[in-house]
């Protein structure tokens, strides 16, 4: 594949919008070999949804991705199931292409403690509203940087499902200091601590969030 790139200009009339913004990569068995190519030869205006869930994806192919201007009308990047580390992910953090991201999608990955704290620590993603982490490999480091982000202060719904968060995490989203425009959060399928769920079902803050879900209470709307 690497000899033809015809198979680009396939992919694109397969997967491009007839407006033009929407960009349906998934299922192409994309690699890191092909996320080069595909940051060399691929140049689309106006592009604000790509689709590049379920391929075959790792740290250097999004690092790959991260760099080029494809990215940099992005309004939305779905980059579920995958095999993104904490490389590629603190490589997209550090891009100056993903200013305009509104929804970041990277659940089922392999993201760990280093990715999050990219994640909060980016100067890029201030305009981020929805970023789903869901079953990776974060723990209480990761969680405590996320909750007491100052940079993803437009963020709303933040999934956390099936990660590896205990108390020290559990209590740092409780306050969510850096967290002010927070209005769902999901926390399902982590490490069972009464404690800590409990601190998150009395906290103050977290009871003015339109969703909470998190194991022993699965779903409570309205607040807590």
């Amino acid at each position: 594949m690497a000899d033809d790139l015809g198979y680009i200009r396939k992919w694109l009339r397969r997967g491009r919008s007839k407006d033009g913004k929407t960009l349906d990569f998934s299922s192409r068995k994309i690699n890191n070999e092909i996320c080069a190519e595909l940051a060399e030869n691929l140049a689309l205006e106006g592009l604000e949804v790509l689709y590049l869930h379920t391929n075959k994806i790792k740290d250097e192919g999004l690092e790959e991705l991260a760099g080029c201007e494809l990215f940099s009308s992005l309004r939305e990047l779905w980059l579920y199931e995958n095999r993104i580390g904490d490389e590629g992910v603190k490589a997209l953090a550090d891009s100056p292409n993903v200013t305009k991201l509104r929804y970041l999608s990277l659940y089922t990955n392999r993201v760990g403690d280093e990715g999050a704290i990219a994640l909060a620590e980016s100067e890029y993603l201030g305009r981020l509203e929805t970023l789903d982490l869901s079953f990776n490999r974060i723990g209480d480091e990761g969680a405590i940087a996320l909750a007491e982000s100052e940079n993803l202060h437009k963020l709303k719904t933040l999934h956390l499902d099936g990660n590896r968060i205990g108390r020290a995490g559990m209590l740092a989203l409780a306050e969510a200091k850096g967290l002010e425009s927070l209005t769902h959060l999901h926390l399902l399928y982590n490490k069972m601590e009464p404690e800590g769920l409990q601190t998150l079902l009395d906290s103050p803050r977290l009871r003015k969030l339109e969703t909470i879900k998190c194991d022993l209470f699965p779903e409570i709307p309205e607040g807590c």
